[in-house]
């Protein structure tokens, strides 16, 4: 009985850190978007744009939280509570910083925010999203492995988000249009398959830090391999989707750009294609 008292009162107590955290994030994504409207976004302008973005946005931050919870700790009950809070609030400071600069250097041309808020663009609402949770998964697998080393988590990390913002540059690479200009516009079926790409490539980071590693360079061919595997399957999947999936007499291209209205339902077709595939990845080569 006691032993069920005990583990009860560390259960709440965990819970109640992770809603101080949720409050920390809550406060945070505003003071990182000062000029938003929040309220005024999610019930007076009632803006699906805005709303796939900001629960994209707290959806990461619990891919952090249960990194954290996760990681291999100190065994001292306290000592956890300490170590959670501290690198709870780390993470989701990461998050923050890490989306902010992800926008400022490959959507420099756009001020995305403006995008949502003002022009309620949903294509650009996903786009955001998609950082988010990609992001949020990075530093979820980073912290899950390396929470009790701070010098090699910042590292890696590094390395990590560097490497995530290459799957919407790659993405872009491999379609035979600019994905950007499509996203840009408003196209929602481009915005799903790109999302798709990008967090195809975060769940291949994430599992790269989950293989035990004796060394850094053990580690960081561990990672390059799954990146590596991001790179040839992603557009095998598209040719698969393409010829197999897609009458004979129809592109994806086609079906994606080049008609009034784009092709929603392949889009998310598509970025589901592109994480399943990601997955496959992953539990085939852990065999």
């Amino acid at each position: 009985m006691d032993k069920e008292l005990q583990f009860a009162w560390q259960s709440g107590l965990f819970l109640v850190t992770c809603l101080i955290l949720f409050l920390f994030a809550k406060w945070l994504f505003k003071f990182f978007n000062l000029k938003l409207n929040i309220g005024a976004e999610l019930v007076d302008k009632d803006n699906t744009a805005f709303y796939i973005a900001y629960a994209s946005y707290f959806i990461g931050f619990i891919f952090i939280i249960g990194g954290v919870m996760n990681s291999e700790g100190s065994g001292d009950f306290w000592d956890e509570i300490f170590l959670s809070f501290v690198y709870g609030i780390i993470g989701i400071l990461l998050l923050n910083f890490v989306t902010w600069a992800m926008d400022k250097f490959v959507h420099s041309s756009l001020n995305l925010w403006d995008e949502v808020t003002e022009k309620r663009n949903t294509a650009i609402g996903m786009l955001k999203g998609a950082n988010y949770l990609s992001v949020g998964i990075i530093i979820a697998g980073v912290l899950l492995t390396e929470v009790n080393k701070p010098f090699e988590a910042a590292i890696f990390l590094a390395f990590a988000v560097v490497i995530a913002s290459l799957g919407f540059v790659y993405y872009n690479l491999i379609t035979p249009f600019n994905s950007k200009t499509e996203i840009y516009k408003g196209n929602i079926a481009v915005a799903l398959s790109a999302s798709g790409a990008q967090i195809a490539f975060a769940i291949l980071i994430f599992a790269g830090f989950q293989i035990e590693h004796s060394n850094w360079v053990d580690s960081l061919i561990s990672i390059g391999i799954d990146v590596l595997g991001g790179f040839i399957i992603l557009p095998i999947i598209r040719l698969i989707v393409d010829k197999a999936f897609i009458p004979k007499h129809r592109k994806m291209t086609e079906e994606m750009i080049h008609q009034d209205q784009p092709n929603i339902g392949l889009g998310l077709f598509e970025a589901s294609a592109y994480i399943g595939g990601a997955l496959l990845f992953i539990w085939c080569w852990s065999l």
